[in-house]
């Protein structure tokens, strides 16, 4: 089943079930017993087969070898029911080192009338769970597991962790039933027996295959109906517990405070390659340090209006923000809504965590641990970003030293501003964006770059800067206004905020619509060439030549609606050897291309080997459209 196909099951789904709700948890429930069925039906016929050959054959040799076969098959239909869940990973927490913790478990589970938590695991994720592990793989009585992140509670408030805690043990509570968790430990079930009969390939798969190739795909969807509208019951759980308004606040903190540690600490975390070739010794503990810390008004305006405009969809069970906010009674677009932005940077600024309260002390070795499995993970993407910044000091002497026999391009100096930024710092960009803006006016990015840098200096200028921005550029419109907008809330002045709040909604919208033209192809597209400077295009040049795999690659502007344009490098994959094979091996490619500077923006890499080879012709006619070819 395609996704497409998967996403309009589940859509009608949803109608029957709102309306006719009965029927269809019957449904559902004759589902998951289906797959038992068919489990134990196979295993009777085996069985069967086994007994009409000892009934009409005579036992020898030959007849036991016979036998063997069908023995053997029940014997793996039978491990497959007692698959064993592995456990969660995670160092396990006693009474005497959380001992308000586990007040705090016994309080939740009794009130919700929740299962007992047999185990708790503190691990170094960003998140938290109650897992179920039954005891004989898929049957047999539940070991249940709380598994919570140390930097999850770091970022939490007591009171908001006391939320969280109540919104994990909803699902799987009684106190409306446990038919929600009944099927929600058989969804866990069989996405386990899924993976195995995927990954193990053993020689009865042929018995398993067919039948769950149909049955997986609807029990995904009947299950994914339930599951959401088990997200939603988790919620009403939370409300009732902790009160609606620190469930919201909750809810809000959840997604700023993950932006926190995508979008500024990590960023910030990795700068520190500049000069160490090897990951610091303590990452985990800087994450917590970098958790814990003030997210301040302006991101957090910014990643919570971000995080609202997110529409439900269906690759996760859980329902957007702005709908689970809705479902509590923040009606979509209330001022109630707007003003959850004040408590949600009134919370940022309490100094208690839930790691500070639950928590007497840690497991011994827990931080060494977790700062050596981090260091390993980090490794990797440390070197590369060690050897990128290295790369980029080398190109920005080059670019300083040319700088000195003649004037540099406006594609140069954008670069060179971009190369001073990542070496340095923004701060050390801003003559040379100064110049920019008084040299070439016109340029968006210049504007922009150089407002959103005074701004964070809480420099009044930067909004001329970003007005400006918006003026040229409207593909960064909604950044600006939404910079504008978060500015204007932190001096206090919500009036102003509110307005440049909205107006980034608007190009928000604008945006997305562009970008749908940008991603979309057809016959009817036009195409202008790129335009670039022969020094830009010879410093990308030079960089391809290193990409695996690649043996042409064009780079065109597509016309949008209006004046819009987007850049678009369109790429053909050929023979290259990875792991002892001879083939068109994409993932690397992308891999490398990902790793080129210097592009022009915003760009859309289309892979021609995939989708849209008929475009070739179109490309070979711009001119200079042709940026590479491997000889």
């Amino acid at each position: 089943m395609e996704d497409d196909e998967l996403v309009t099951l589940i859509t009608s789904l949803e109608k029957f079930a709102a309306e006719r709700p009965e029927s269809y948890k019957l449904r559902v429930a004759l589902l998951a017993i289906l797959g038992y069925a068919y489990l134990l039906f196979v295993v009777l016929v085996l069985l069967a087969i086994v007994a009409v050959i000892l009934f009409y054959a005579r036992l020898n040799w030959v007849v036991l070898k016979i036998l063997w076969i069908p023995l053997v098959i029940v014997g793996i239909v039978l491990r497959s029911l007692w698959i064993t869940l592995p456990e969660p990973d995670g160092a396990e927490l006693r009474r005497d080192r959380a001992p308000a913790l586990f007040d705090l478990i016994h309080e939740v589970t009794t009130k919700l009338n929740g299962p007992k938590i047999h185990h708790v695991l503190v691990t170094g994720d960003f998140n938290a769970a109650v897992v179920q592990i039954p005891q004989f793989g898929m049957f047999g009585w539940l070991n249940n597991y709380l598994v919570v992140g140390l930097p999850f509670l770091r970022a939490f408030t007591p009171a908001e962790f006391r939320a969280v805690l109540a919104h994990e043990v909803g699902h799987l509570s009684g106190k409306h039933g446990r038919f929600f968790g009944w099927i929600y430990r058989v969804r866990q079930s069989w996405d386990e027996v899924l993976t195995r009969v995927h990954y193990e390939r053993h020689y009865a798969s042929f018995l398993f295959e067919p039948f769950l190739k149909w049955y997986a795909p609807y029990l995904s969807a009947y299950s994914f109906v339930l599951a959401r509208a088990q997200e939603r019951h988790a919620d009403e759980y939370s409300v009732e517990l902790a009160g609606r308004d620190i469930a919201a606040v909750t809810m809000a903190r959840s997604e700023v405070k993950g932006r926190k540690l995508t979008d500024d600490f990590w960023p910030s975390f990795f700068r520190q390659s500049k000069e160490q070739s090897k990951v610091p010794r303590d990452p985990f503990e800087q994450m917590l340090s970098g958790v814990g810390q003030q997210i301040g008004p302006v991101n957090a305006q910014k990643w919570f209006f971000e995080a609202l405009s997110v529409p439900t969809g269906y690759a996760d069970t859980h329902p957007a923000l702005a709908d689970r906010l809705a479902a509590i009674g923040y009606a979509k677009d209330s001022p109630e809504v707007a003003g959850l932005l004040d408590e949600v940077v009134k919370a940022d600024e309490q100094k208690e965590s839930a790691a500070a309260y639950y928590l007497r002390d840690l497991p011994e070795d827990f931080l060494p641990r977790q700062n050596r499995l981090l260091r390993e993970q980090l490794a990797h993407a440390w070197s590369q970003s060690h050897e990128h910044n290295n790369e980029a000091k080398k190109q920005l002497a080059k670019l300083e030293e040319q700088a000195t026999q003649r004037s540099l391009t406006v594609d140069e100096q954008w670069r060179r501003v971009t190369l001073l930024s990542q070496v340095q710092d923004d701060n050390a960009a801003i003559p040379l964006l100064q110049t920019m803006v008084l040299e070439h006016p016109e340029h968006a990015g210049a504007h922009f770059a150089l407002g959103a840098i005074l701004l964070d200096q809480q420099n009044v200028e930067g909004v001329k800067c970003l007005e400006k921005a918006i003026e040229l550029g409207p593909n960064i419109a909604s950044d600006a206004s939404m910079r504008l907008s978060g500015f204007y809330f932190q001096q206090g002045n919500k009036e102003l905020a509110e307005t440049f709040r909205q107006r980034a909604a608007e190009y928000f919208k604008q945006e997305q619509r562009l970008r749908e033209q940008a991603v979309h192809f057809s016959p009817d597209d036009k195409f202008l060439p790129h335009e670039l400077s022969e020094v830009v295009l010879k410093e990308i040049q030079a960089q391809l030549q290193k990409v695996r795999g690649l043996s042409e690659a064009f780079l065109v502007r597509k016309v949008l609606e209006g004046s819009n344009r987007v850049y678009v490098l369109a790429v053909l994959a050929g023979y290259s050897w990875n792991e002892g094979i001879s083939d068109k091996h994409l993932e690397p490619l992308f891999t490398d291309l990902s790793q080129v500077t210097g592009f022009p923006s915003p760009l859309v890499t289309l892979p021609l080997d995939i989708v849209h080879g008929d475009l070739i012709p179109k490309f070979k006619a711009v001119r200079g459209a042709s940026i590479y070819k491997r000889d």
